[in-house]
């Protein structure tokens, strides 16, 4: 069964008010966004604002949950890039697509004004991946959180670089250099 035109107009509605969120973001971060600077920019009211959201926060923390719940279905299981170097370079690629086709949150996220909490829940995220692998190869528990964290900062740090400074790259260079740390991590 289809979405009703409710559940469309829902979403049409939350979409707008994400992306006016987005615009003031880009400008000032978090502080330079309002929530009668979203209501002008959509025109809406302020209660319906209040409908969908509870703080301009609540706005902040939906994507950004969104886009981690989407990262960790693309690589909540780390592939032993050894074993399965195809299915590496596949979950590699599903990362970038979602990436770009997000660029402007994860330039917004990972800028000067960005959310450092994202990068640490992503961080996270990451080394729990990384960990899990490493314990299913009998790793020391010590050897797998110092491998965690390396591989979680470079991995951002290249992601960081990329849709700041590289946003052109080559989807297969960008890969190759994801499937290189992941093969040095687990390697």
């Amino acid at each position: 069964m289809g979405a009703t035109r409710r559940d469309l107009n829902r979403q049409r509605t939350v979409r707008e008010i994400e992306d006016a969120f987005l615009a003031a973001y880009r400008k000032g971060g978090v502080d330079g966004v309002s929530i009668s600077g979203i209501c002008q920019q959509c025109d809406i009211s302020r209660s319906t604002f209040y409908q969908y959201f509870e703080d301009k926060f609540a706005v902040l923390q939906g994507v950004e949950n969104r886009l981690l719940a989407c990262l960790w279905e693309i690589c909540g299981e780390l592939p032993d890039v050894a074993d399965h170097h195809d299915r590496a370079s596949d979950n590699a690629l599903r990362t970038i697509a979602h990436i770009r086709e997000n660029m402007e949150w994860y330039q917004a996220l990972l800028g000067g004004r960005g959310d450092p909490m994202f990068v640490h829940r992503w961080k996270r995220d990451i080394e729990r991946s990384l960990r899990r692998k490493l314990a299913g190869r009998s790793a020391a528990e010590e050897d797998a959180v110092f491998q965690g964290v390396m591989f979680a900062s470079a991995l951002i740090g290249l992601y960081t670089y990329v849709v700041l400074e590289r946003p052109g790259i080559s989807d297969r260079q960008l890969c190759r250099y994801m499937d290189g740390l992941l093969a040095q991590m687990l390697g």
